[in-house]
């Protein structure tokens, strides 16, 4: 019992940790912020890889605030516990991308961070592994597990 509630507030904590990086970082997008915007010219000899991505996200504005919006939605989420599981699978998805694309195009130390957080989604699904897989079982299977049949619902790892 003491392991079980030590593991929640874990899981809490990571769940508060990551809405909070995630809503920095989608904030800074949809107000803006770091990609680059306007007039730029690019030469693939003289530009590394980081301002080269950059320069893309920010080409069009609709889409840099877009991505904003994709970290910050799961973000919100991940601060109800209804819909934390969601949030998190959402920010394993972006996080995954983002991954992929600072190790592809040689982001300095930072992309250990996001490595970092894309794990701890990682780490959430995991734990809410139970309620996940409720949405590949089969109606019957669900219905096994109804509280008629002596169990919950919804297992969950809480």
């Amino acid at each position: 019992m003491e392991n079980t509630m030590w593991l929640r507030r874990v899981m809490l904590g990571v769940r508060l940790f990551l809405a909070l990086v995630f809503i920095v970082y989608g904030g800074v997008k949809l107000l803006g912020g770091q990609y680059y915007y306007g007039d730029w010219v690019l030469d693939k000899k003289t530009v590394q890889g980081p301002s080269l991505v950059w320069a893309f996200y920010g080409y069009s504005p609709f889409y840099g605030r877009m991505t904003g919006l994709f970290e910050l939605l799961p973000a919100l989420m991940l601060l109800s516990s209804r819909t934390a599981t969601l949030g998190a699978c959402a920010l394993f998805a972006v996080g995954l991308n983002v991954t992929v694309m600072d190790f592809a195009f040689g982001y300095p130390e930072v992309k250990y961070y996001i490595l970092g957080y894309t794990l701890l989604c990682v780490s959430l699904m995991v734990y809410d592994r139970k309620r996940l897989l409720l949405l590949v079982r089969r109606p019957a299977e669900i219905r096994a597990l109804s509280p008629a049949a002596g169990s919950s619902p919804v297992p969950t790892g809480r």
